[in-house]
């Protein structure tokens, strides 16, 4: 047995390489007649778009039949001839007669077709090919909540994919004579109906075909999705190869926008082991091979029903992700229409697709109705004071959060949300809760000493009354539900910083407060007489004890508020202060002894020079009303500087010199 065993098992590596050679040549090179063409669209085919929402179509290759004078190419859009090419044959020494020929198609709501003609002293119909359409990548993987058991029917015509899914929900090899387009969710075509309601959400908000492949597959763990073999990175026997090899046969590889990744289930209910050490192995792996992935979107788990914490440190790591990877955003899960305890039904996996595409359309697509779109994520929690009696929970700024009434998931059954907040693990400790603004603030039962605090329990076994785990939650006004999260620390609240104002120079208001202990820096928030909200001012390092508000000029009072934050607290209230603003009647006098500025007004698209009266040495500042610097300049020894207002908006914008012993501002009015 062991003599005859090594040369069976070369003569078979070299047939499968040998295979694979065949088809990878069959798969560049398409032969129609006497015509052998190199590049030529497919039916059904995507092509990303480039920057100007385009994407050029190549048709080329050779024939070795004599009497061709040249090809032709009859672009169709819907159906209405579009354009006409011809390209030469150029016959070699050998006979060998070839042509290269391009054309561009807009990435919109329409369908390309094209007809290949050879003509000698007739013409001859080669190869027509249809549905061919411009737009974007997606990629989607994970684990069965990822592919909802590919069981979705609906198609779309601006819907694409690539490839096959293999047997046995896509876990066996895979076929590499598999690279057909077609329309998503045809027979062996599944994107689950969790990716194809993202992908016709963001054919809705872009207005631009796109193609999802979905390469997720059955029973998987992190590390299988982070298995890539080095020297063959497309490999058909594991998940990671399986699907690049479907982007690399699409074209894909270098226009792939996002990943998505749904997966974390197989850990939690122990089949899978270090579930962040296998998602930092995946990541460097896809920053590899899709050198121009822009965003990945992850899924935090559910409340499962295997009794481990496992699901719980998982669900957390993936709800700190964003603050670990800037190009990483993380959705929620929990509150999932049609929980089973694992997976979801029809409308879950729809609803899912509907939450992503609104994170994905305002990454890529402008989307301008983005208030609470996403998942509320808790940034710190910290006793309100030394009592330790109060508890206050802040999340991302600008989440609008809604604390839920009791909640009955059966008859007979009821559940509160105080008592899904565990302090150091223990539930009992939470007498009441309630919302403001981006907060939540819980009335604890007595003084409490405990330094971690988690949000909805590890697992919840089946057989439990509360199974599955359908509620209540922390929700936004969107109704996106809160991310669960495990030992989060808890910090006492900062002091409150004593704030004041008082008029200062150069028409501006000087604000100043005392330095607050463990303080890592300050919020400096305003609020004009005519505005209803305060504004973002400034942020400041803790060694700051004051600020010059340069852009206060205007009518009325304006208020000022600021709090001292730390990595884990903050101030639980803001020091408050109020100053009259500095009025200006009209464009002031420049001080022609140190420096003029003109014209002023000016208009847009004009310079604007600062003349000194003598050289001087410094930096000069061209400051919005927001006090932003937008352009800045260091001067030696010189008259003059000057100003491009090509991209200024209208209205007030300050001119600040500083040099090393003075310094002056002055308004000027861009029309």
């Amino acid at each position: 047995m062991k003599k005859n065993f090594y040369p069976k098992v070369v003569h078979k590596i070299y047939f499968t390489l040998a295979l694979l050679v065949f088809i990878s040549i069959q798969s560049r090179s398409q032969q129609l007649g006497s015509f052998l063409f190199s590049k030529l669209p497919q039916d059904y085919q995507l092509y990303p778009r480039n920057e100007q929402s385009e994407a050029f179509i190549p048709i080329a290759g050779r024939t070795e039949t004599a009497g061709y004078k040249y090809v032709s190419v009859q672009v169709f859009r819907n159906q209405t001839l579009l354009t006409y090419l011809r390209g030469e044959l150029k016959y070699d020494s050998k006979g060998v007669g070839t042509f290269a020929i391009e054309t561009k198609i807009k990435a919109e709501l329409a369908e390309y077709s094209f007809k290949v003609y050879a003509m000698s002293t007739d013409s001859a119909l080669l190869v027509h090919r249809q549905n061919v359409v411009s737009g974007d990548a997606y990629i989607l993987t994970g684990q069965s909540n990822s592919t909802g058991f590919f069981n979705e029917n609906q198609t779309n015509e601006y819907c694409r994919s690539f490839g096959k899914i293999t047997e046995t929900l896509n876990t066996e090899r895979y076929n590499p004579a598999d690279t057909l387009w077609a329309l998503s969710n045809q027979p062996k075509v599944g994107v689950g109906p969790m990716g194809f309601e993202i992908q016709k959400q963001l054919i809705a908000k872009s207005g631009v075909p796109n193609c999802l492949i979905n390469g997720g597959f059955h029973w998987s763990s992190a590390w299988n999705h982070a298995q890539r073999t080095e020297a063959n990175p497309a490999d058909l026997n594991n998940g990671y190869g399986r699907m690049l090899y479907r982007v690399q046969k699409a074209g894909l590889t270098s226009s792939v926008k996002a990943f998505i990744f749904r997966q974390g289930e197989s850990e939690a209910y122990n089949e899978g082991f270090d579930w962040e050490l296998n998602f930092k192995k995946m990541y460097a792996n896809l920053k590899l091979d899709l050198p121009n992935l822009k965003k990945l979107y992850v899924f935090q788990i559910d409340v499962i029903y295997f009794p481990t914490p496992v699901g719980a440190i998982v669900r957390d790591y993936q709800r700190r992700l964003p603050q670990l990877f800037p190009d990483i955003r993380s959705i929620s899960t929990v509150g999932t229409q049609g929980f089973d305890g694992l997976h979801y039904a029809h409308e879950g996996y729809v609803q899912n697709g509907l939450e992503l595409s609104r994170l994905i359309a305002r990454d890529f697509y402008q989307l301008k109705d983005t208030i609470n779109i996403d998942s509320p994520s808790l940034k710190k929690a910290f006793y309100k004071n030394d009592e330790r009696k109060q508890l206050i929970l802040l999340f991302d700024e600008g989440q609008q959060i809604v604390y839920p009434e009791m909640y009955r998931p059966k008859e007979n059954v009821i559940l509160d949300i105080k008592d899904l907040f565990l302090l150091n693990g223990q539930a009992g400790t939470v007498r009441s809760g309630k919302a403001e603004n981006n907060k939540i603030i819980l009335e604890l039962n007595g003084t409490q000493n405990a330094n971690t605090l988690n949000y909805l329990p590890d697992y919840l076994p089946e057989g439990n009354i509360y199974y599955p785990f359908t509620g209540p939650f922390i929700t936004n006004k969107l109704g996106m539900r809160a991310f669960s999260f495990y030992q989060a620390p808890i910090g006492t609240a900062l002091q409150t910083p004593k704030l004041n104002a008082a008029p200062g120079t150069e028409l501006s208001i000087t604000l100043s407060w005392t330095k607050i202990p463990d303080a890592a820096g300050y919020v400096l928030e305003r609020k004009r007489a005519d505005e209803t909200t305060y504004k973002l001012l400034a942020r400041l390092n803790s060694s700051s004890t004051n600020y010059q508000d340069l852009t206060a000029i205007g009518s009325g009072k304006v208020d000022y508020r600021l709090k001292a934050i730390n990595d884990l607290s903050e101030s639980a209230d803001f020091g408050f202060a109020q100053a009259d603003a500095p009025i200006v009647l009209a464009i002031q006098a420049e001080p022609v002894e140190i420096f003029n500025v003109f014209p002023n007004p000016v208009s847009k698209n004009q310079k604007i020079f600062v003349r000194f009266k003598t050289a001087l040495s410094g930096s000069v500042s061209l400051i919005n009303a927001m006090g932003q610097i937008i352009s800045h300049q260091v001067i030696e020894h010189k008259t003059e500087a000057t100003f491009n207002s090509t991209s200024f908006t209208s209205g007030f914008y300050f001119i600040k010199f500083r040099g090393e012993n003075s310094g002056f501002t002055r308004k000027i009015l861009v029309q």
